[in-house]
């Protein structure tokens, strides 16, 4: 007796559940043998069980299981789940004719499997039987997940006339029939987990600006500049195919790459991956497998495409991939990012971008994901491309930009940004970056306001005035091992900056005034995150503004380092023909008395807009400062040796590398050639002179183009002297052991060091013509400057042949020296001197 009602109590426990838990089995609906309505089954657990459960189900019996979710918390979708994991509460009858076939395996059946009179459960997407059946489902060892895309499911049971009765397992079990765990499943209303409609499986992400970008996008939820989506969170029915359509803002870029990608079948075994891949040779292109067989059509069970654009459907859609039964390019890395931990990008050929605003996405389901699962993580991005201004023409001078179309020039006043193209920075796989904005205002100048600058989440550096120049300087950290840093120094890359006296490790911005193309002079550095506000006006008619970063950190983009700011054209402060002519000096030499404060002096009202000295042809510059020369590198705390805070700064033309920083003043003069004259560099002689004035005061300085009488048979060390020095010129510099142009010769001033060209070669009519300023004294000058012309073509005539053979000798020289071969080397030097002296 005893154990008869413990068998009882067995059976009831497993029908009806626990006293303390009892179990939601459903309502009977009026005149039906076990049709039930299942509501609420978020607030207890509802089980869907065969009739006479946990005994033997009756054969030729139909059952309707109707599961609704009412209550739905609010911005909430409802979706219901049906599943059963354990083997020994999925018990269903075989037909006669399977009966005898021994089990082998966790197996499923269903679909093709159901043939004949076959137990069978029927799930529905919906509440009616008109409803797309999601699964076919007729006996196995466990019955997938299977979940509805809305709030309402519909189960059938049809049991056959014909079934033959189980075989008990080993030990032997009581439980006959079956029993399934309903769930249900909330999702937030406006996420991408669902289908918004029952028979198309379309998803639309669309961008919001870049300007209300906040970057706390919530995974999954669809809004935003980027966030992460999964393959939908309910069942699909066979033959389906879901499409992601993304939306990009005009002038954006779709960026996506897949961290995981999962398919595969339960009622097969398991497929070896076709492997078939068609990818387009787009950006985010791999290459093909070569050597397989394509499938014939219709064979894959899964099949993946991508386009750049709108889908296959549309016009000027571009593909970028297909693969069926197989996955796209993975970048899994993605998954073992977290809050310490920054994997390398995720950038093509792991990811795939568009070429336009729009990118498209289709993934078809051929047996439905009851029994063929389809799972993958998505990430998105919208890449704001849009830049400033025009792109600006590369003059071979300055240094690259990197991308190259990250070298903008803007002629239009107004606010201006840098780069917010996640792709260029180290969040999207960029190691370095350069981009350069000209800033340019025809006749006028340029006023600069920088309203924010930033460098990174941790900048090494800071900015500080230069007790020297007066200007804002970048000052990096000591520098420590850091595994960024090493990439840099095996590529070698010394000069990435275009600074190779100091080349820069660490992200800055340097701002240089540019009046003319190709030529610049460092204004100010920045690399902290601290020194904007800042305010800069030009002298001239354009300001350079040059974002480098030589080694970009993988977790940091365009929100870590940028800048901003706005620009507006300023009235010039001097008449035409404006700074900018004014202050590029013609050949062969002028001498400048520069004072501060201005008071009406033209030479120097232009302020520190720099004079750019420069020599024609294979000639170089000679420049002499009055004054004391400062040492460069001094430390940050030690005063200048100076009495005055006035300074003369003296660039390379070429690089805007500091040369030389002159106290004005004194009776001793600062000399100095450019840096061809040693040999150094192929490009014209030129220097760029800054009269950096902060109180009263003056400086004086002169300049003249000079030459070599001949090429040298051996590089010379600087200060080394020419071997042939000035015997073969016609004005010769013998302080220089240079050639000098005839218009400087016996001008009244002397201009080579010592006062050479002034000497007795010059006689007492020269000077007496110098000295005269009457009327009558200009007529005698011009006299006797019309009888040394022709004395000097009478010369010419009789020294050309004697000089040819000269001339030939000094062309092969010159050629031996590696000097560029100019009109000035195919005539011997004297008569190049006459020629510039005409």
């Amino acid at each position: 007796m005893m154990a008869i009602k413990s068998g009882h109590t067995q059976v009831e426990r497993s029908r009806f559940g626990a006293m303390e838990a009892p179990l939601e089995r459903g309502a009977v609906s009026p005149g039906t043998y076990c049709t039930r309505t299942y509501e609420e089954c978020h607030r207890k657990p509802c089980r869907l069980q065969s009739p006479n459960y946990p005994g033997m189900y009756p054969r030729n019996v139909t059952c309707y299981w109707s599961l609704r979710q009412k209550d739905i918390p609010t911005c909430k979708h409802a979706m219901i789940s049906v599943r059963q994991e354990h083997s020994h509460k999925m018990q269903i009858k075989r037909s006669i004719s399977m009966a005898s076939l021994n089990k082998t395996g966790r197996a499923v059946r269903a679909w093709r499997d159901c043939t004949g009179e076959r137990d069978r459960l029927i799930f529905y997407d919906g509440a009616s039987t008109d409803d797309p059946v999601l699964v076919e489902y007729c006996g196995g060892d466990w019955l997938p997940r299977v979940t509805s895309r809305g709030p309402e499911m519909l189960v059938a049971f049809h049991s056959s006339p014909f079934s033959a009765p189980l075989r008990p397992p080993a030990p032997a079990a009581p439980l006959r029939g079956f029993e399934l765990d309903v769930d249900v499943v909330f999702a937030d209303s406006d996420s991408l987990d669902y289908a918004r409609e029952a028979r198309r499986c379309e998803f639309h992400v669309k961008a919001s600006s870049s300007e209300e970008e906040t970057n706390t996008t919530i995974a999954g939820s669809g809004r935003g500049r980027r966030g992460r989506l999964r393959a939908p969170a309910h069942t699909l029915p066979p033959n389906t195919t879901c499409t992601w359509t993304f939306h990009g803002r005009p002038g954006d870029l779709v960026w996506i790459y897949f961290s995981s990608f999962t398919q595969y079948s339960l009622v097969e075994p398991r497929r070896v991956e076709s492997a078939e891949r068609e990818e387009g040779a787009g950006p985010g292109a791999v290459r093909a497998r070569p050597g397989r067989a394509r499938p014939a059509a219709g064979a894959c069970a899964v099949e993946l495409r991508i386009w750049d654009g709108g889908g296959a459907d549309e016009a000027g859609a571009r593909a970028l991939g297909r693969y069926c039964d197989s996955a796209p390019a993975l970048c899994a890395r993605a998954a073992l990012a977290n809050a310490t931990r920054a994997p390398r990008p995720c950038a093509p050929p792991d990811g795939y971008v568009s070429a336009a605003p729009l990118l498209s996405l289709a993934a078809t389901s051929r047996p439905g994901t009851a029994t063929h699962p389809l799972e993958f993580a998505l990430h998105y991005e919208f890449v704001d491309a849009r830049l400033e201004g025009a792109p600006l023409p590369d003059d071979g001078r300055r240094p690259r930009a990197l991308p190259v179309e990250c070298a903008r020039w803007l002629t239009t006043p107004g606010a201006f940004a840098s780069p917010r193209n996640a792709l260029w920075f180290g969040r999207g796989g960029a190691r370095r970056l350069r981009c350069v904005y000209r800033l340019e205002a025809a006749g006028a100048r340029v006023a600069l306001d920088l309203a924010s600058a930033t460098f990174g989440k941790e900048p090494r550096c800071s900015t500080r005035p230069d007790p020297l120049t007066g200007r804002l300087v970048c000052a990096p950290d000591p520098l420590d091992a850091r595994p960024e840093d090493a990439d840099v120094i095996d590529e070698g890359l010394v000069d990435f900056d275009g600074d190779d006296d100091s080349p820069l490790r660490v992200p800055h911005l340097r701002i240089y005034e540019s009046p003319w193309p190709g030529y610049r002079v460092p204004v100010a550095c920045i690399c902290d995150n601290s020194s904007a506000p800042l305010r800069l006006e030009s002298g001239g008619g354009a300001l350079e503004l040059e974002l480098t970063a030589r080694s970009l950190a993988a977790p940091e983009d365009h929100r870590h380092l940028q800048f901003r700011g706005t620009w507006a054209r300023v009235p010039a402060p001097a008449p035409p023909p404006g700074c900018a002519a004014r202050r590029r000096l013609p050949p062969p030499g002028a001498r400048l008395h520069l004072v501060y404060p201005y008071s009406g002096n033209r030479m120097s009202e232009c302020g520190e807009t720099p004079f750019l000295l420069e020599a024609r042809g294979n000639r170089s510059v000679f420049l002499r400062i009055w004054g004391e020369e400062m040492p460069l590198g001094g430390g940050a705390g030690e005063p200048p040796p100076c009495a005055t805070s006035n300074r003369v700064l003296v660039y390379e033309a070429q690089t805007a590398r500091l040369l030389r920083v002159v106290c004005p003043g004194g009776a001793r003069a600062v000399q100095l050639f450019s840096g061809e004259w040693w040999g150094r560099g192929a490009r014209p002689g030129a220097l760029l002179v800054v009269w950096a004035a902060r109180e009263a005061g003056a400086a004086r300085l002169a300049w003249m183009e000079v030459w070599r009488a001949g090429p040298a048979p051996r590089p010379l060390a600087p200060g080394e002297a020419w071997p042939n020095a000035s015997a073969a010129c016609a004005q010769p510099c013998a302080a220089l052991g240079a050639c000098m142009a005839a218009a400087l010769w016996c001008d009244g001033e002397p201009d080579c060091p010592g006062g050479g060209d002034e000497a007795g070669a010059c006689g007492p009519g020269a000077r007496l013509l110098a000295a005269l300023a009457a009327p009558a004294a200009a007529g005698a000058a011009a006299a006797a400057a019309l009888g040394a012309a022709a004395l000097a073509l009478l010369g010419a005539a009789l020294l050309r042949r004697r000089r040819r053979a000269g001339a030939d000798k000094q062309l092969l020289g010159a050629l031996a020296a590696g000097r560029r071969l100019t009109e000035e080397l195919l005539f011997d030097a004297s008569r190049a001197s006459s020629a510039a002296s005409s």
